[in-house]
């Protein structure tokens, strides 16, 4: 095989070894929602092994930047997503940048949809919350934008061994500051409601739980998802078999929810009859009368430091991959 790394590799080269037009390449990196995804993993694939990566600055120089940035969501309903998307829109407009929101509806198809059309689309930068918390999490598309030098920013969901920086909320800080809390309140038995066992945001929330809480509490944990109905069903199951904890644990705002839900259908009040402490704060629970402690994130700071660092990368202002971590406060 003849080895296109001695001179500048080129889409000619991308295409002799995926044996495929140029034509089809370049479509593969303009519009990929309209190549067969077989010959786009193909055309992919060889673009990696021979290195080839499409020239920002050239690309520019035929288009003009679209000064807009994609934002994808896995779940626009949580109140959580929202609020940092409309804020990162905010943020976005005063540095003259329009953005395109997008709903994953935390499903991986729905997401690699939402790519390939903001590829199409050719935003500037492209801000993403992925559908998964799982360590290994690599979808196809990452080495695509990668491939093609479009910014991008991981928001929310950290997978360590992505090409791509991030902004994310420190959970292990945020376990501890609940183990604190409770540790305080000299509780006896505590039952945490968390993500997927196979989530880093789950395992690092729970660690950060644990890592305090040990040596003073019986603690049972109970591996749900980060969705309200899952953390419902996994709260009625768990209440027709053991006594009331002193403290449930919500490891997300809709988990919180969800031990709400099967609490109060049991007959049981909330701050009466059972304790909650909620990661991410229960929205509108102060309406109904509620107070629940919780460890409140800043969505604006969050929202900031996503929107500038899709900046800097545009304006070429930020060359390595680097994270911000944002610790979240407790409120009781």
């Amino acid at each position: 095989m003849a080895n296109y790394r001695i001179n500048k590799v080129t889409l000619d080269n991308v295409a002799q070894l995926a044996n495929v037009s140029k034509v089809t390449v370049s479509r593969a990196f303009s519009q990929p929602e309209k190549v067969n995804q077989t010959t786009l993993k193909r055309i992919l694939d060889a673009a990696e092994k021979v290195g080839y990566v499409v020239n920002t600055a050239a690309r520019n120089l035929r288009a003009k930047s679209s000064k807009t940035i994609g934002i994808v969501t896995p779940d626009l309903s949580n109140p959580f997503f929202s609020h940092l998307a409309k804020f990162m829109t905010e943020e976005a407009h005063q540095n003259g940048y329009d953005t395109l929101i997008f709903d994953s509806y935390e499903s991986i198809h729905n997401e690699q949809n939402i790519i390939d059309k903001l590829i199409g689309y050719g935003v500037d930068a492209i801000i993403l919350a992925v559908v998964s918390s799982e360590i290994s999490y690599n979808p196809p598309y990452f080495k695509q934008l990668k491939i093609l030098g479009i910014p991008v920013i991981l928001l929310d969901r950290h997978i360590p061994d992505s090409p791509f920086s991030g902004v994310y909320i420190d959970n292990i800080d945020c376990g501890i500051q609940v183990g604190r809390y409770l540790v305080n309140q000299k509780v006896k038995k505590v039952t945490i409601i968390s993500g997927p066992k196979d989530s880093l945001v789950a395992q690092e929330r729970v660690s950060g739980i644990k890592m305090i809480l040990e040596n003073y509490t019986n603690i049972e944990t109970i591996f749900a998802d980060f969705l309200m109905n899952e953390a419902y069903l996994a709260t009625v199951e768990h209440l027709k078999k053991a006594n009331i904890p002193d403290y449930f644990v919500g490891c997300n705002n809709q988990i919180s929810l969800g031990i709400i839900k099967a609490c109060i259908e049991k007959g049981l009040m909330p701050q009466k009859d059972f304790c909650l402490f909620s990661i991410d704060e229960v929205s509108h629970a102060n309406i109904y009368g509620f107070k629940f402690p919780c460890i409140v994130s800043d969505l604006n700071e969050i929202a900031w430091q996503a929107i500038n660092m899709a900046l800097r990368r545009i304006n070429e202002e930020l060359s390595t991959i680097g994270n911000v971590v944002v610790r979240g406060q407790l409120q009781i």
